[in-house]
């Protein structure tokens, strides 16, 4: 028979390789998440110091302020009531779908497309990380630019209404959380939107390929989409639950809470689906 203390050296001899391994385990992780933050920091700096970004958030800017005075001295010299703010929000929230089209596409070929003709793709992709890591980092920056772009029209606008003209009250059967819905929709809808567009420059690579491709895809898939439900009843139901059709539900005064989960899961399970099949198209993407 073996001694007690040899049983007992042996046990802590055990545990000491468990806890080693587990603090491998966790050291690994650590270093996995430092590196993916770096490297989303390194994104969204070049994001800050991409002129075409800043030239795109100044020209939404204006064109949110121009917009709304078109329909001020239209008023004004026809005598009819001016919107006031929450009027002008609420009528005009879906045109910011347009907005969010145009700024995904532009942004996704200045700011992702373009860095395969500059040579800035390849330079990262030989630095050791992961395509896996790469490409979420570069969706995250790239969804966060364009999410600034979609607030730039809703935010800008209804505060000059408000400035001319008065807030005034929102719909009966609106809730006080209806601006918070509407902002907040709209951001994750659009990080939907940045997803596919990101997806789109990944397969095109050229920054005019890619524009174009994406506003031709935005633009036409619901009159596809919608053309082609009509007759088939599958494709009709999964155009009335895809991101595309359900955008023109952000604005509306009330929403029925049996229609919440929808809008809330279709976006997020169209983010990860995209990106899931953009990490995959970047890892065989052969970089020159």
């Amino acid at each position: 028979m073996f001694p007690l203390h040899y049983f007992l050296k042996a046990w802590r001899l055990r545990r000491l390789q468990r806890w080693a391994k587990t603090w491998r385990v966790i050291s690994r992780s650590g270093l996995e998440a430092i590196r993916m933050y770096n490297l989303i920091r390194a994104e969204l700096f070049k994001l800050r110091k991409n002129r075409s970004f800043w030239t795109m958030l100044i020209a939404f800017a204006v064109l949110s302020l121009a917009y709304p005075l078109l329909y001020y001295f239209d008023h004004r010299s026809s005598g009819q009531p001016q919107f006031t703010g929450a009027e002008f929000l609420i009528s005009f929230i879906s045109s910011n779908a347009y907005v969010i089209k145009l700024g995904v596409a532009m942004l996704a070929g200045f700011f992702i497309s373009n860095e395969y003709a500059s040579g800035i793709m390849k330079t990262i992709a030989s630095t050791g990380h992961t395509r896996d890591r790469l490409y979420t980092a570069k969706l995250i920056g790239f969804a966060g630019g364009a999410m600034l772009l979609s607030l730039v029209f809703p935010i800008v606008s209804t505060v000059e209404v408000s400035l001319l003209s008065g807030f005034g009250q929102l719909p009966d059967e609106s809730t006080v959380l209806f601006i918070p819905r509407v902002l907040g929709l709209t951001l994750l809808y659009t990080a939907a939107y940045a997803a596919i567009g990101a997806l789109i420059a990944v397969i095109m690579t050229d920054s005019g390929k890619t524009i174009g491709g994406s506003l031709i895809f935005f633009l036409m898939i619901d009159i596809v989409l919608a053309g082609i439900g009509s007759k088939i009843d599958f494709i009709g139901q999964l155009y009335d639950y895809s991101i595309f059709k359900l955008i023109g539900d952000i604005g509306k005064p009330s929403i029925d809470s049996r229609d919440i989960p929808a809008l809330l899961l279709v976006p997020l399970l169209t983010i990860v689906l995209c990106a899931l099949v953009g990490i995959a198209v970047f890892r065989r993407k052969d970089i020159k």
